[in-house]
C-alpha cells in the first residue's frame, strides 16, 4: 500500500478530521506578506520574528522533504454543553471556542506523534518535527498549501465541510510524499461581513490583519490595555469568536466529534468571582489542562476585572476592594480603575485614604 495512503487511513483510524501533504519547499510566495506585515509592525509577538525561518521548513529540518498537515475540528455542537443551571455564577466570563474543552495544543500533539509512530515503522532513519501554534512556519499557509482549505477575508483557513473552526497542527519530514494541491477553484465570499462586525477594525482591509488590533492579541498581552479599549472587551476573558461567528461559510458546518473539546461543567462560562480569589493551586488545577491557562493567572485576573467592570452592576465593586491590597501592582491598579467606573463616589474615598 502506498505510504500516502497508509497515513490517511492512519490517521482517520485515530480521529483526525483533516490531512494534508505539500512539499518542503520554501514558501516564497508569503515572504512578501511578511515582510509587509513586519514593515506595518502588525505582528503579535507572538510568532517567529525571523522572516526566513517562517518561510523556509529546511532552516528548522535540514533534511525536510515533505510536511504532513492536520485539522481538527473544535465546533462542538453546544446541545451537547453540560449546563448546570444551579451552580451558574452570577458574574462569569466567556471563553473563546480555541479554549473550550482540553487543550488542543495537547490534543493535536498526541495525534501528530501517533502518525509518527506510525511511520517509524515504515520508513528508516525517519526524522521529524512537530508543531502545533509553536512552530515557525506560518500555519494556515502550510495548510492552505496543502489543500485544506483556502483563505477568508479575516485570513482564517476555511475548509468546505468544518468552516474556518479547526485547529492546524503539521509535521516536517525526511520523508518524500506526493504533495496535494491548494484548492484554486475555492475563495471567499466576500461578504465583508468580518470586516464590518470585527468590535476593534482588527481585519482593516481583505486579508490584511492587524493583530495588534486584534482583542483576542490583545487579552493574551501581558502590555497595559488602554482604558479606550477596555470597554470593546466586553465579558472575554481569552479569544474572540466574532469574525468566525458570523461568516456565512460557517453556516451549516459539520460539527466536531472530539470529545476532549467539549467543555465539562460550564467550564468556557468561568465564574469571575472565583477566578479573582484564586490560588496558584486552584489556577493549575481549573486552567491547567485548558488553552487559556498558558497566559497565567495575573492576565487572566486582569482580563477577569475587565470582564467584571463590563458587566456595568455597581454590586461588583464588593469583589475588587479585595484586590486595592494585592501584592500585585497591576492588579490594584485594575482594581482600582473597576471602582471608579462603577462607584466613582467610591473610588474618590478611596483615592483620599491613600
Amino acid at each position: 500500500m502506498d505510504l500516502k495512503v497508509k497515513i490517511k487511513e492512519f490517521a482517520k483510524e485515530i480521529g483526525v478530521d483533516l490531512i494534508g501533504f505539500t512539499t518542503a519547499d520554501t514558501f516564497e510566495d508569503v515572504r512578501e506578506i511578511l515582510e509587509k506585515r513586519k514593515e506595518l509592525q502588525y505582528f503579535s509577538g507572538f510568532e517567529e520574528a525571523e522572516i526566513e525561518l517562517r518561510v523556509n521548513p529546511r532552516r528548522t529540518l535540514n533534511d525536510a522533504k515533505s510536511i504532513i498537515v492536520i485539522g481538527q475540528s473544535y465546533f462542538v455542537d453546544e446541545s451537547l454543553v453540560s449546563l448546570d443551571k444551579n451552580n451558574k455564577p452570577v458574574y462569569y466570563g466567556e471563553l473563546a471556542r480555541t479554549a473550550w474543552g482540553r487543550d488542543y495544543h495537547i490534543v493535536l500533539h498526541e495525534k501528530l506523534n501517533n502518525i509518527a509512530k506510525m511511520l517509524e515503522k515504515e520508513v528508516v532513519n525517519f526524522q521529524y518535527k512537530a508543531f502545533v501554534d509553536t512552530g515557525p512556519l506560518v500555519d494556515r499557509h502550510v495548510a492552505y498549501r496543502a489543500g485544506l482549505g483556502w483563505y477568508g477575508y479575516n485570513s482564517t483557513i476555511i475548509n468546505e465541510e468544518y468552516g474556518s473552526w479547526f485547529f492546524i497542527g503539521y509535521m516536517i519530514t525526511n520523508v518524500d510524499i506526493q504533495p496535494d494541491k491548494p484548492l484554486e477553484n475555492k475563495s471567499c465570499f466576500g461578504c465583508n461581513l468580518c470586516i464590518k462586525n470585527c468590535p476593534s477594525d482588527a481585519i482593516e482591509e481583505p486579508y490584511l490583519f492587524n493583530a495588534n488590533k486584534c482583542l483576542s492579541c490583545l487579552l493574551q498581552k501581558k502590555t497595559d490595555i488602554p482604558e479606550t479599549e477596555r470597554a470593546k472587551l466586553g465579558k472575554r476573558l481569552y479569544g474572540c469568536d466574532v469574525c468566525q461567528t458570523i461568516c456565512p461559510h460557517n453556516k451549516n458546518i459539520k460539527k466536531s466529534t472530539t470529545k476532549e473539546f467539549i467543555p465539562v461543567d460550564s467550564s468556557h462560562k468561568v465564574d469571575l468571582v472565583k477566578l479573582l480569589s484564586m490560588s496558584n493551586k486552584e489556577y493549575k488545577e481549573v486552567f491547567g489542562g485548558n488553552a487559556s491557562g498558558w497566559r497565567g493567572k495575573k492576565v487572566m485576573q486582569r482580563n477577569a476585572i475587565i470582564a467584571l467592570v463590563n458587566e456595568g452592576k455597581a454590586d461588583a465593586v464588593k469583589y475588587l476592594i479585595p484586590l486595592l491590597k494585592d501584592e500585585r501592582q497591576e492588579i490594584r491598579e485594575y482594581a482600582k480603575w473597576g471602582i471608579g467606573v462603577l462607584n466613582p463616589q467610591l473610588a474618590k474615598e478611596v483615592k483620599n485614604k491613600e
